[in-house]
């Protein structure tokens, strides 16, 4: 167990694994609760260095970007290294409209970011179609191979129409302090919060709950900063 008081210590990338006869082959990084400061430079160089080594096929940024004007240069920097990638998709956290939702969205869309608050795209990879929803109930009627839900605030997948794969979620940091966990959860927030475990099979779903990489409070204990990075693998061929 490890107390962490500070913005820059290391995060951990949880590796996800899932297999699909109807899919081709191709990985996705969930990034979730930035809370960029002033004291944020580390953290982005070192995520910054674990995309480029990752190389995901896709990008999903989940929300709560920032936490102060003085964040903003961070972010803005972030940004412009995601702009020369493909498929990098974001959607709004609680924060960014604490913030400001319009200035935020700006920014995103002028670096290349596809802005999936509230609807629905389509990637195309290798001829399969890869429909993703940012914090959207309402049903697609875009047809795809393979459905993926990013949210910011985990809620129950029950509302959703469409038979997603895989659904992110992130706003609860794990609640920053866990004393014990299990398959059920994180302790003791798990007692407080319906969706504060890491991960979930809702029938044919893999539901992801990321701890985020930042904090408004920056305190945790026992309970390691995260990205998420999912591999589908194609296994008709076993």
């Amino acid at each position: 167990m490890k107390l962490e008081i500070g913005y820059n210590h290391p995060f951990e990338i949880r590796k996800e694994r899932y297999e699909s006869d109807h899919v081709c082959n191709f990985s996705v990084l969930y990034i979730s609760d930035l809370h960029l400061t002033v004291f944020s430079k580390d953290i982005c160089t070192r995520l910054s260095k674990c995309i480029q080594e990752l190389n995901p096929t896709i990008i999903i940024l989940g929300g709560d970007y920032i936490d102060c004007r003085n964040g903003w240069d961070y972010l803005s920097t972030f940004f412009k290294f995601l702009s020369a990638r493909k498929n990098v998709f974001s959607i709004a956290g609680n924060h960014d409209y604490f913030y400001g939702i319009d200035e935020i969205k700006k920014l995103i869309e002028s670096n290349n970011i596809h802005w999936l608050e509230n609807q629905s795209a389509v990637v195309n990879i290798q001829e399969y179609n890869i429909l993703l929803t940012g914090n959207n109930e309402t049903q697609s009627s875009i047809p795809a191979d393979f459905n993926i839900l990013c949210l910011h605030k985990p809620v129950s997948l029950d509302a959703f129409k469409i038979p997603y794969h895989i659904a992110f979620a992130g706003h609860l940091h794990g609640c920053q302090c866990v004393f014990w966990q299990n398959e059920n959860g994180l302790y003791p927030g798990r007692f407080f919060y319906t969706f504060n475990f890491l991960r979930r099979q809702v029938k044919n779903c893999l539901y992801l709950i990321s701890k985020g990489l930042g904090d408004t409070l920056p305190i945790r204990f026992n309970c390691k900063k995260d990205i998420i990075f999912v591999e589908i693998k194609n296994n008709s061929n076993k």
